[in-house]
């Protein structure tokens, strides 16, 4: 037995020894794969390319195939020749992601698959903002172009009820075109498509009835309609190209007839004051000629005066939103932030609040933002956006009376009646930064370099947009809490005091050294106002009113009103101040630029919420129960409303 066995190996030693290299057989790992494989992914279709590798044999072909990840849509493989590497597959599913393998074939069988990824995408990119306007027996058709680098051009289809279709050709590049002869009064459907090399884009449609028509078209932003239009409701203005038809538009002006104008195209106008204005378009084409038409807009007064049920407005200054549209009161009974319409009256939303509110009240940022702080124990600070909804709140350990200020760039600033201040990031409510000082907080205000002053019950500081205390006054002044007690212009910051201080102080805001300090002697001061000349007003405690000019010398003062005035000035342009009392007779005052006085109507009820000249040119008042608007002879002041009147950078100025 042995022997056969040593017979046998003997003889497979022989056969192969006597056969070439060539002539042996092949194992299974002399299937050599393909060494790289890509997928570049086409519209409906993706490409397939691979390398072989190098100095070794060559397959007699290769296996594509591809593979969907959606179960419910079909793969497929293809034989691709020795010699090619690449393989376009067509008829692909766009949005669906497949995997590609490739596979070199060999006498003795498939190599090991090597794979790539590719999802198509469609890349018959359609046109956007497809928009009909209707002239005199044509419409004027405007659309912005697909962003692609791929050639193709616009099918234009226009259509009517008895009436053939109209199918007309458009140039890549136009987003524009003056269809004519067609006729008034009859409705027509336009489609836009983007026709491409392997296919359409999605179909766009439009609709139109040509008539006489407008020069320009007036749409109001709000529900209401243009026969109804009120004052400062904002509008826009958009010209009617299919008027406009003598060659090609290259500027506009508008004259809205109340002194307002614009060079937008598309301008957002509000009329503040009431009538019938002329507004004036002209144009003027390429070849420098020009073409005017007009229309009469007719304005009416705003739709209300009084929002009853209210609340008691009690300390709360109104703020409104930088468009004027929206205005907002606290109410301090009712433990709630109210949002009212400007143009109508009505309730836009409310936002009710752990506790009451005394203090300044809130401030607005320029997103419509309303930041506010209450009066309970743990200082709560809120963010309630446009909508009503609570974007953020924070516990600041103590009561919060000093409306905070908020800055374009994105901070607001709040200030704590423990003498911390705070500064958050206005959109998320992150902390970046507090500094503490000590007192009951009374104002805290920007300057338009960013730098925040604050005023406590202990005195004055300055300090930086990081953080940094740039000064302290060197006057420990006690500045009056519960309320918007600086104002800030011209390089000068105003604070009125306790009586324990005494009047107004007027302080450099360079270094903190005080210019000059009007002292009174009757009570706590409230609610500075500053005009255009640097002439601060503000109230006593006891009823007394000062005017006081920049240089500190008094320029009038009223000791004859009602005991307790809280309001605070609003001044128009005329040089009028306004002011409500507290008591009966619940008078709103008027003084003239010389302090004489007049009662300029009457409230009703007591007012202890400062008075302010919205952007509509309305003095607003809040009292107990009620919420109201006046119409004034003369606009507002374009400075001096201390935290109000929609400044979002909180400087106390317009300017």
């Amino acid at each position: 037995m042995k022997n056969r066995v040593i017979w046998a190996l003997l003889s497979c030693a022989a056969l192969l020894t006597g056969c070439s290299e060539d002539e042996l057989p092949q194992a299974s790992f002399d299937r050599f794969q393909v060494e790289t494989v890509t997928a570049t992914a086409g519209d409906g279709e993706a490409t397939v390319t691979w390398t072989s590798q190098a100095e070794k044999p060559q397959p007699l072909d290769y296996l594509v195939s591809w593979t969907p990840d959606n179960a419910q849509i079909d793969g497929g493989e293809a034989t691709v020749e020795a010699g090619q590497h690449s393989l376009t597959v067509n008829d692909l599913v766009n949005d669906c992601t497949y995997t590609f393998a490739v596979q070199a074939r060999y006498a003795s069988g498939l190599s090991m698959k090597v794979t790539a990824f590719a999802t198509p995408k469609s890349t018959r990119i359609a046109a956007t903002n497809f928009k009909a306007m209707a002239g005199d027996g044509r419409v004027f058709l405007s659309w912005t172009a697909p962003e692609t680098d791929l050639d193709y051009t616009y099918r234009l289809v226009v259509s009517a009820e008895s009436e053939n279709d109209r199918t007309l050709t458009v140039d890549a590049g136009e987003e524009s075109c003056l269809v004519e002869e067609l006729t008034n009064d009859r409705e027509y459907t336009f489609a836009l498509t983007c026709v491409y090399a392997h296919g359409d884009s999605e179909t766009l449609t439009a609709t139109a009835t040509p008539g006489l028509i407008d020069p320009f078209v007036v749409t109001p932003t709000s529900s209401a309609d243009l026969a109804s239009l009120r004052q400062f409701e904002l509008c826009s203005f958009e010209y009617n190209p299919a008027y406009f038809v003598r060659g090609t538009v290259a500027s506009v002006h508008w004259d809205f007839g109340d002194g307002g104008a614009s060079e937008e195209e598309i301008p957002l106008y509000a009329f503040a004051k009431t009538g019938t204005w002329t507004v004036t378009l002209t144009v003027t084409y390429e070849d420098q000629s020009t073409e005017s038409a007009t229309r009469q807009i007719t304005v009416s007064g705003l739709a209300w005066s009084t929002f009853p049920n209210a609340g008691y407005q009690k300390a709360s200054q109104i703020a409104f939103t930088p468009d004027g549209q929206t205005l907002y009161t606290i109410s301090q009974t009712d433990k709630k932030l109210i949002a009212v319409n400007a143009i109508t009256g009505e309730t836009r939303w409310s936002y009710t609040t752990d506790a009451a509110t005394y203090g300044a009240g809130p401030s607005v940022g320029t997103d419509g933002t309303v930041y506010f702080g209450t009066e309970d124990n743990g200082g709560s600070f809120y963010a309630v956006a446009s909508s009503g909804a609570l974007r953020w709140k924070k516990s600041l350990g103590a009561k919060v009376q000093a409306a905070p200020a908020v800055t374009s760039d994105g901070v607001v600033y709040a200030l704590a009646n423990d003498g911390r201040l705070y500064a958050f990031d206005a959109a998320s409510g992150d902390e970046k930064w507090s500094a503490v000082q000590s007192g009951v907080g009374g104002g805290v205000v920007v300057d338009a370099d960013g730098t925040v002053y604050i005023g406590t019950s202990t005195g004055i500081w300055a300090y930086t947009a990081s953080g940094q205390m740039k000064w302290a006054s060197a006057t420990a002044y006690a500045v009056t809490e519960r309320g918007g007690s600086l104002a800030l212009y011209n390089g000068v910051l105003y604070a009125v005091l306790k009586a324990s201080s005494k009047g107004c102080v007027a302080v450099n805001t360079s270094d903190g050294s005080e210019l000059w300090h009007y002292e009174t002697t009757n009570g706590d001061c409230y609610h500075p106002a500053v005009d255009g000349e640097g002439t601060v007003y503000f109230c006593e405690k006891n009823g007394y009113l000062y005017a006081v000019t920049s240089n500190g010398s008094l320029k009038w003062e009223d000791k004859s009103a009602t005991s307790y005035i809280y309001s605070g000035f609003a001044l128009d342009e005329a040089g009028t101040a306004y002011i409500s009392q507290y008591v009966s007779p619940f008078s709103l005052l008027a003084f003239d630029a010389s302090g004489n006085r007049s009662e300029y109507t009457s409230i009703g009820s007591q007012t202890m919420s400062p008075v302010t000249i919205g952007p509509d040119q309305r003095l607003y008042y809040g009292k107990n129960g009620e919420f109201g608007a006046i119409g004034l002879p003369k606009p507002a002041a374009t400075v001096g409303w201390p935290m109000r009147g929609g400044n979002a950078r909180g400087s106390n100025s317009l300017k």
